[in-house]
Parts: C-alpha cells; structure tokens; sequence
C-alpha cells in the first residue's frame, strides 16, 4: 500500500531528517510510527503525500474494483507530479494541528468539502457525513462553528472530516491528542474496528499498543527497528535507546 525505497529529505536549512529511509507497509496493516520528537515522523508522513519534495521513491498501492475474472486489479503509482492529485485522493491524512485541518465555518461544511470536490452530489456527501457522525456519535457538533469548539471536540471533528473522505489509507499524526479519557477511548475503538491500511504516529504508546500490529521506530532518518507491536513496545532496553519509554500500562504491570 505504501512503499518508501531510499527515500531522503533535508530541511532548507541543511539538517537531513530522512537519509535513505526505506519500508514497506502492506494493505490492511495498521502500524505505529514512533520515535523521539523531531526524528521526522511529521515529515516522513508529508513526504508520502508529496507535501515536501524528498528524493527516492515513493509508492502507493491501492486494490481497485474485482476484475470478472474475481480477482482484484491492482494499481500502484509512483509519486511524481503527474500521479500526485491521485496519490492524495488515497490517502487521508490527519494532520497534529486540528485548527489547520479546519477551514470551513461549520463541521458539516468541511465534512462535505472533499466529497464534493471530487464531484459527489451535495445531497449524497451530506448523507455520508451524517452517517460518519452517527458511527463516531459526534451528531451534536454537525452545525457547530469550528471556532467554537473545544481541543479534543476538534479533534474528533476532523476524524470525522478525514473518515468522510472514504481514504485507502489513513495517516493520522497524534490522533489522540488534545483528547479527553472518554474520546480517546472512543478513537482507540474506532481505530480497532475500522478496515482498512493505518500509519499512526504517536507518543501515547499505549494506544499504539492496544491499535496496532506492527511497529515501527525511526531515528537519525532511518527505521531501526519494525516488527510486532508487543515485542517492541515491551523492550524497554530498545525503547529507552531510541529515547522512549515502555507504555504507562506495562509500567504499571511491572
């Protein structure tokens, strides 16, 4: 689904935040992203995106409709200029700023936004939204102004924007933050139920935990450790290398 083949990055300023980065996520996987605050993981997301021009190969995956034959027809795009705008349908992205995800005066506006950008009726993008607000039981914020809305209500609102965009892949920076106890419980559950392909960064390595199947830990622009969400997060050892710590859980157990 996604695929990073020697891929580098260095800011304007000349630090290299990605340095022949490579990976591979599969369709359906959901992984965590984690790694020390400024080792890249914002970029390495914007990177997928075509949102900073990084040098290497970036590929993009996605199972199209079932062939009469029964079998699934597969496409995969390069990121260059020409597949670009097709690369960003697939992908949704959620980005650690809420209040720059939300442009529009109300959260139904900017629900509907996307979907009608891409040519879809207003009548069907409406009935999708609400059916998006429903299942996250966010019914009460469809006409409240964004501007007056809490941190964590936000949040959820653009969840909300981003699940209604109907994405092959969903890239979430910090999902949970700025989230009360009862509203991170309710993501981390929708996170658990929703098909589909995830890339999660996060420092809330508990909901890591309890979410994904596989775990990857970037630094000095490189992955340096991918493999099953509960031997990585449980190896303290590899963990506090990498300038982290075990999830708040396991501490506790221990």
């Amino acid at each position: 689904m996604l695929k990073f083949e020697n891929v580098t990055y260095t800011y304007p300023g000349g630090e290299t935040v990605l340095n022949g980065l490579s990976f591979e996520i599969c369709a359906g996987e959901c992984v965590g992203l984690i790694g020390a605050n400024g080792v890249g993981k914002s970029t390495l997301m914007k990177a997928a995106l075509g949102l900073v021009s990084a040098r290497g190969t970036i590929t993009v995956g996605e199972n199209g409709n079932p062939s009469e034959a029964g079998n699934a027809v597969s496409k995969a795009l390069v990121m260059n200029a020409e597949n670009l705008p097709a690369i960003r349908r697939m992908l949704g992205y959620l980005l650690q700023d809420s209040d720059s995800q939300m442009f529009m005066p109300t959260v139904l506006e900017d629900m509907i936004f996307g979907p009608m950008n891409y040519g879809m009726p207003r009548a069907e993008a409406e009935k999708k939204a609400d059916e998006v607000l429903e299942r996250l039981g966010l019914q009460y914020l469809k006409t409240r102004q964004n501007h007056r809305m809490s941190g964590g209500e936000k949040r959820m609102a653009a969840i909300a924007v981003l699940l209604a965009m109907e994405p092959s892949m969903l890239l979430m920076d910090e999902p949970s933050a700025s989230l009360d106890p009862k509203n991170r419980r309710k993501l981390i559950r929708l996170l658990k139920e929703l098909p589909g392909t995830k890339l999660i960064s996060s420092h809330d390595l508990d909901m890591v935990l309890e979410t994904c199947e596989r775990v990857l830990i970037l630094k000095d622009g490189q992955i340096v450790a991918d493999g099953p969400a509960g031997e990585i997060l449980r190896n303290q050892t590899l963990l506090e290398e990498n300038d982290l710590e075990l999830p708040f859980c396991l501490q506790i157990q221990g």
